[in-house]
C-alpha cells in the first residue's frame, strides 16, 4: 500500500512540473530585440535602430569625419656617396628605387636624411638633414636617385654610411583627404569598405560606402566618404553590421 502511494505521489509531481514548464515557457523564451532594421527605399541598405539598453551594452562610440591637407611620405634606405669635386661642401645620398617607385617621388620637394642611430625621443621625431634632388650624377642604374646634403650637418656623413631617407610622394589629385579612425572601417564579405554613420535620430545608423586611399597608424585616409563632420561609429560597428545583414563579424 505504501509503495502504491509512493508512485501516485511521483506521478503527481511529474504532472505538476510539466504544467509549470508549459505555463512558464513563453516567458522564459521571450526574446528582447536589441535593434530593429528598416529597409531604405531605393537601396539595398537598411537603417539600424538600436535600443537604449543595447547602445549601453555595446558601448557605442562615434567620432566626426575630419579633413586635412596631407603630404604622403615614404621612408627608404640610402647610402652616402662621395660628391663630385666641383661640389665642395656637399655630400650626396644615393637611393635605389624601382622604376615605379621613382615615378611616384616628388623630386621638387626636399627629402630628409636620417642617421640610423637617430632615435625618437618620446613622441618627437629626429629632425634629420634636409637634402635636394640632383639630376646630373652619372649612374648605370637609371632608377637610382641622388640627393645633395649641403650646409651645416653634412660633416656628420661619411661615404659608405647607410642612412634612412624620407621621400615625399606625388599627390594623386587633391591633397585634401577625409580622415576617420581606422576602427570605424567595416569590411564586408567581398572586401568592400564601409562606415556606419549616425543619423540625427540619437540611435539610428546607416551604412555608407567609403574608398580608402591609405592607412597610417590608427587613421584611415579616404578618397571618398561621408561629409566632413558626419559622426561615424568607432565602437560597435561590427555588431551593427551583424544586425543589418545577419552576418557575424
Amino acid at each position: 500500500m505504501h509503495r502504491i502511494n509512493h508512485w501516485i505521489f511521483v506521478a503527481l509531481v511529474m504532472v505538476s512540473l510539466q504544467l509549470s514548464a508549459c505555463t512558464q515557457g513563453p516567458t522564459t523564451g521571450e526574446k528582447i530585440v536589441p535593434a530593429r532594421v528598416e529597409p531604405i527605399e531605393g537601396t539595398d541598405l537598411k537603417r539600424v535602430i538600436v535600443t537604449d539598453k543595447a547602445a549601453e551594452r555595446l558601448a557605442l562610440q562615434t567620432a566626426p569625419v575630419q579633413e586635412a591637407e596631407v603630404i604622403r611620405q615614404r621612408e627608404v634606405g640610402g647610402q652616402v656617396v662621395a660628391a663630385p669635386e666641383t661640389e665642395a661642401g656637399t655630400v650626396l645620398v644615393r637611393v635605389a628605387l624601382s622604376e615605379a617607385e621613382l615615378a611616384r617621388v616628388d623630386r621638387s620637394r626636399p627629402v630628409v636624411v636620417l642617421l640610423l642611430d637617430d632615435e625618437e625621443d618620446d613622441d618627437e621625431e629626429a629632425e634629420g638633414l634636409e637634402a635636394e634632388a640632383v639630376d646630373d650624377v652619372e649612374d648605370d642604374d637609371e632608377t637610382a636617385a641622388y640627393f645633395a646634403v649641403k650646409g651645416p650637418g653634412h660633416q656628420s656623413l661619411a661615404p659608405g654610411q647607410p642612412v634612412r631617407v624620407k621621400l615625399t610622394l606625388l599627390a594623386s589629385g587633391t591633397t585634401l583627404r577625409k580622415i576617420v579612425p581606422y576602427a570605424a572601417v567595416i569590411y564586408d564579405v567581398h572586401g568592400g569598405t564601409w562606415v556606419y554613420t549616425k543619423e540625427p535620430s540619437a540611435l539610428s545608423f546607416v551604412r555608407q560606402s567609403i574608398t580608402v586611399d591609405y592607412i597610417e597608424g590608427d587613421l584611415a585616409f579616404l578618397m571618398e566618404g561621408p561629409a566632413v563632420g558626419t559622426e561615424v561609429v568607432t565602437v560597435g560597428g561590427a555588431e551593427l553590421y551583424g544586425a543589418e545583414t545577419g552576418v557575424s563579424k
